[in-house]
């Protein structure tokens, strides 16, 4: 693991965001790469704190019918993990270090999933507080 980006507290969870949802299939070892994962040649994860924005950025509901988040408990791939800054960046603060994993993402990693609501009034995704309580275990 990257020492000098990583967090000075592990997080308990981090989150793989998929669309369309229909993509991830629960019976599947290894969970896919998306089209991004396989260009940039690892899997790209985001904090509780990252979703949202990761979310309404990467993943407009104009452009996405649908967006699945998988929560995944860190302790279990923390030995994939490399904390890195998005393409391009060099951040002064660590909301822009992000955790990849580099290596297969197993489906046993992950403990909950959750299908958000895109609300076209406010063009954002359904990030009301609270919306970690709603991942289906």
């Amino acid at each position: 693991m990257s020492h000098s980006l990583a967090p000075a507290v592990a997080p308990e969870f981090v989150y793989k965001l998929i669309s369309p949802a229909a993509s991830f299939i629960p019976s599947d070892r290894v969970l896919p790469l998306s089209a991004l994962d396989k260009a940039d040649g690892f899997y790209h994860l985001s904090t509780s704190a990252q979703v949202p924005g990761t979310a309404n950025r990467f993943f407009p509901g104009s452009k996405f019918g649908d967006l699945l988040i998988l929560k995944i408990r860190f302790a279990g791939i923390e030995p994939l993990v490399k904390w890195e800054a998005a393409k391009g960046e060099h951040p002064k603060d660590a909301s822009r270090i992000f955790p990849h994993v580099y290596g297969d993402l197993l489906q046993e990693h992950v403990v909950g999933t959750i299908l958000m609501n895109w609300i076209p009034e406010e063009a954002a995704w359904d990030f009301a507080a609270g919306w970690e309580d709603r991942l289906q275990q």
